[in-house]
């Protein structure tokens, strides 16, 4: 019996994914405004591939690929399928040792056939799911077997950076909107990204052996103040060109799928629209300082979440989670401690999602 182990790929966090996913779709062209309209579903489901590894054994090889086991990528000289791999090394082998950019590969094919068949619930699965892999490939800890810092006695260092140094600052981070160009050569993209992700590696090490020095190695608020102080600068650059190649991916598929053309029947009757909500009212008075009052009615029993989030996606308030029957409710929202500016009440029934921008005015 073979017993395959894989690396335990925590991959940026749950609160990073959804940031990423969010801020990339907002920025996505004019032509693309379907996925725009659904921005939150994207940031909601940006973690759905992270939670796969808890009851799919197959999804964990998904997240990374160790570089180093390959003679081939240093050479320039990686195979645009999996097949050629397996042939060379076994299957289990090749899954031991990730297959992240061949998800990648596979799933802009499925998204580009997904959108010319009008599915719009399964396009929108399949683009959550790419955002995340695509930023999983600007992780450098997912290009290589020194994935936890194991080897260079930076041990730990994968879930410091990613979890708990990204949980404090990903907020910090801005990302900036391209225009879009087709890409024409997919794998070559593909490998070129990890190619940059990889090269990263060593001034995240530097980064964490610096913080660790000046605090003993203790890992308290002082050392992820100085890992971040060391890492933004290539932090922010591998959030940026992850969120430019996700971007490009999309905009590949829907060009080469004419999804600007395609009758969007199933879109019509599925689709749930964030402009005008039916169920959750206009708050009042808005803008507001610092109380708002938020009024929803249910026509039915239903499962009820209402949050509110800031323009990062991030929830700053949980207003009401549970059960509720056919009735109308309202809550008060206080946003004392929150900063001026913009924030989005969102209403969840089951399925249903509805939102409405708020303006707090101070």
């Amino acid at each position: 019996m073979v017993v395959l182990v894989f690396q335990q790929a925590y991959s940026w966090g749950d609160e990073t994914h959804r940031f990423f996913n969010l801020q990339t779709i907002r920025n996505l062209p004019l032509s693309m405004q379907m996925f725009r309209d659904e921005d939150f579903y994207f940031g909601d489901h940006a973690g759905d591939a992270n939670r796969r590894k808890s009851y799919t054994a197959e999804e964990s090889p998904r997240h990374y690929i160790e570089l180093e086991r390959y003679p081939e990528f240093f050479r320039g000289a990686m195979p645009a399928t999996l097949l050629p791999l397996q042939q060379l090394y076994g299957e289990s082998t090749v899954e031991k040792n990730g297959i992240l950019p061949y998800v990648i590969l596979q799933l802009t094919d499925s998204l580009t056939q997904t959108i010319r068949r009008a599915d719009w619930q399964l396009v929108k699965k399949i683009t959550a799911d790419l955002g995340h892999y695509v930023a999983d490939l600007y992780s450098p800890f997912n290009t290589t077997t020194n994935y936890d810092g194991q080897l260079t006695r930076n041990n730990g260092i994968k879930w410091r950076y990613e979890i708990e140094l990204m949980n404090r600052y990903y907020n910090q981070i801005f990302i900036n909107r391209i225009e879009p160009e087709i890409i024409e050569d997919l794998p070559t993209t593909i490998f070129s990204a990890l190619t940059y992700s990889y090269a990263r590696l060593p001034a995240i090490l530097r980064a964490d052996n610096e913080a660790k020095k000046k605090t003993k190695n203790i890992y308290n608020s002082e050392y992820y103040s100085l890992l971040w102080k060391s890492s933004l600068k290539t932090t922010n650059e591998l959030i940026q060109q992850a969120s430019n190649l996700y971007t490009r991916i999309l905009f590949t598929a829907w060009q080469r799928a004419k999804g600007a053309k395609v009758k969007w029947s199933r879109l019509q009757n599925e689709q749930t629209t964030l402009k005008e909500p039916e169920y959750l009212e206009p708050n009042f008075p808005n803008p507001f300082n610092p109380k708002t009052t938020i009024k929803y009615s249910l026509p039915g029993d239903f499962y009820v979440r209402v949050s509110v989030f800031n323009l990062f996606g991030q929830e700053v308030a949980l207003l009401y989670e549970g059960n509720q029957s056919e009735g109308r409710y309202e809550y008060v929202f206080n946003g004392e401690h929150l900063p001026g500016g913009i924030y989005f009440v969102r209403l969840q029934m089951n399925n249903h999602r509805e939102a409405r921008k708020m303006i707090l005015q101070k």
